[in-house]
């Protein structure tokens, strides 16, 4: 299952792209539920924070593979280790 490309790009990777949607919506429509506000600022600074220390991490391994370095950079903010862990053990190509 893990070694499927498509199942890093059909259900683990809209996952993350669901955490971007999830900070959005919270930026446009504050969130007024104490409980939903925290989940809200624990993804936001887990997402926001995280996603940019990752390039430590996945640099290296996209330039091993080839590829320039803005398709890394924008792949890691938007997918995280959901795109560079499964680029990393050659289950996806790019």
């Amino acid at each position: 299952m893990f070694k499927n490309e498509r199942f890093w790009y059909g259900c683990i990777m809209p996952g993350a792209v669901a955490g971007w949607i999830f900070i959005f919506f919270g930026l446009f429509f504050p969130i007024q539920n104490e409980i939903l506000k925290m989940a809200w600022l624990f993804v936001a600074f887990l997402w926001g924070i995280g996603h940019i220390l990752e390039l430590a991490v996945s640099l290296p391994i996209g330039k091993a593979k080839g590829l320039p370095v803005k398709t890394i950079v924008i792949k890691t903010i938007v997918f995280g280790i959901t795109w560079w862990l499964p680029l990393k053990m050659g289950y996806i190509e790019k």
